[in-house]
């Protein structure tokens, strides 16, 4: 073989370290989607929805 074991380990450290990261920001967004979720479910009360404008398609729009 070309390369021992401890010299391919060595040498996908930093692919390690970009994988550790990308996999932190995927469960930090999965914190905030269950910290929205258990703040929406908790509400005391509804919130208003306002209507929305009629969109007009063609003259006078």
């Amino acid at each position: 073989m070309t390369y021992t074991f401890i010299e391919t380990i060595a040498a996908t450290k930093p692919y390690y370290v970009i994988r550790l990261l990308g996999g932190i920001l995927v469960l930090a967004g999965m914190f905030i989607m269950a910290w929205n979720v258990w703040k929406t479910m908790r509400s005391k009360q509804p919130q208003p929805v306002p209507a929305a404008e009629p969109a007009y398609w063609g003259e006078g729009a």
